[in-house]
């Protein structure tokens, strides 16, 4: 029932334009993406585009523009299958050294496995973006400057981008709920202003081995999830509230014996090399 709601579905976008695949709504089909790709032009009527990279057997070299004209875009998504992840250790889709020049401010999901450059565009303002996810990326930072308004974001997923140098201020991301950071191993520092963000209910940080800038105080009243593992630059655990669940030390560098945490005992705590034993005050 599932594949024929589907097919039915995909004739449905098909019968939109036969022949022009910059003319339908929605994109999926490798070789009808790498024609719009490569010729823009007239795609203002798509609002989804994703692509399984799985199927891209050669390499592509993007415009700086390639989205440009875009304007009614809201899903972008170049992904890779779980069990492609390893096999394909550089991304088949290149972009020139000044990277994108323009992605539209009508996104509300971002997807881009590996992506290929050191930041997003200068004039992408994502005020609409509610789920960003680029493991593996070469970012260095997200954008420039601070003065990043993302009131819509839920989740934030960069981990794996081993150049991410910074995050940007989190005071304009009000209702962020996971921010995943799992492998950034050039990050140094999380924001205090994530104080600000009260609807967070997990942040991982584990192998991000130079990081030594924390904040000492968590007691935001949704967290559930702290991964604090391989850190060895974080000494002290920080104050968390009592609806964590679930808080991992394993190799860091916190010799504190004691949690601060007001309430339940925390239902998981994963000790490892940190071998002290944590109790709630």
């Amino acid at each position: 029932m599932h594949d024929l709601i589907q097919q039915m579905c995909e004739g449905i976008v098909l019968d939109e334009n036969r022949w022009d695949p910059r003319k339908r709504s929605r994109l999926w089909r490798y070789e009808h993406i790498v024609q719009v790709l490569n010729k823009s032009k007239g795609a203002e009527r798509v609002e989804a585009l994703s692509l399984d990279m799985s199927q891209v057997s050669r390499t592509i070299q993007l415009s700086p523009k390639v989205f440009e004209g875009m304007d009614n875009l809201r899903l972008l998504s170049f992904f890779l299958r779980d069990g492609y992840w390893y096999k394909n250790p550089t991304s088949k889709l290149h972009l020139p050294q000044q990277g994108l020049e323009y992605l539209p401010n009508t996104l509300r999901l971002l997807h881009w496995d590996r992506y290929p450059s050191a930041s997003l565009p200068s004039n992408f303002h994502p005020e609409n973006m509610v789920y960003l996810k680029m493991p593996g990326s070469s970012l260095t930072q997200l954008w420039e400057g601070d003065n990043v308004h993302l009131v819509n974001l839920k989740v934030c997923d960069i981990r794996r981008s081993k150049e991410l140098i910074k995050i940007m201020d989190l005071s304009g991301v009000p209702n962020l709920e996971e921010l995943d950071l799992e492998g950034c191993r050039s990050l140094v520092e999380i924001p205090s202003s994530i104080q600000l963000c009260r609807k967070l209910t997990m942040i991982n940080v584990s192998e991000c081995v130079n990081l030594c800038g924390f904040p000492s105080d968590l007691r935001l009243t949704s967290l559930e999830e702290v991964n604090l593992e391989c850190c060895p630059g974080i000494w002290e655990l920080p104050k968390l509230p009592s609806t964590v669940k679930t808080l991992s030390i394993y190799s860091s560098g916190i010799k504190q014996g004691m949690c601060s945490i007001h309430g339940d005992w925390i239902v998981l705590v994963w000790m490892g090399q940190s071998g002290h034993d944590l109790k709630p005050q």
